[in-house]
């Protein structure tokens, strides 16, 4: 799909082109990050969704102060992933890569960003232990996927 198409000599060219750019477009372009439905539970049958919840938004009337990994992961690399978009569908305009495989990056990039996210919160403190509150066997951690798609 590279193309030096020159619009003002060759008009129905560059439509072509453009067709075939929206055409490759076309589709499912959500890509999910976190703990879908049917996640991987807990040895002890606790369900990693339901921990993640609690985790991600606090529970007032259980004492457990929110710890966001999920939101405030995207709302401090907001601007790094609109980059990071921007370039990408560059590259697909370009003919360079297709929308799936930036898609899969863009995934990939966000779980990764969430799992270090994870890795890194260390407040507030778990009155019962030091350390990173959210990370103990390490199994919310393991189950932050993503998919492209439905």
């Amino acid at each position: 799909m590279k193309s030096k198409t020159r619009i003002k000599s060759k008009p129905d060219k560059a439509i072509k082109e453009l067709e075939k750019i929206n055409k490759s477009m076309r589709g499912d372009s959500s890509v999910k990050v976190g703990l879908p439905k049917g996640s991987n539970d807990y040895p002890d049958g606790t369900s990693v969704v339901m921990v993640g919840a609690v985790h991600e938004f606090g529970s007032p009337s259980k004492n457990i102060p929110q710890r966001s990994f999920l939101r405030s992961t995207m709302k401090e690399n907001r601007k790094k992933y609109l980059r990071f978009f921007a370039s990408l569908s560059k590259k697909i305009i370009q003919g360079k890569m297709n929308k799936k495989k930036a898609l899969n990056l863009i995934g990939l990039k966000v779980q990764s960003d969430v799992v270090q996210k994870i890795t890194d919160i260390k407040s507030p403190e778990l009155k019962s232990r030091d350390g990173n509150p959210l990370v103990d066997t390490g199994h919310l951690r393991q189950s932050i996927i993503y998919k492209v798609g439905n």
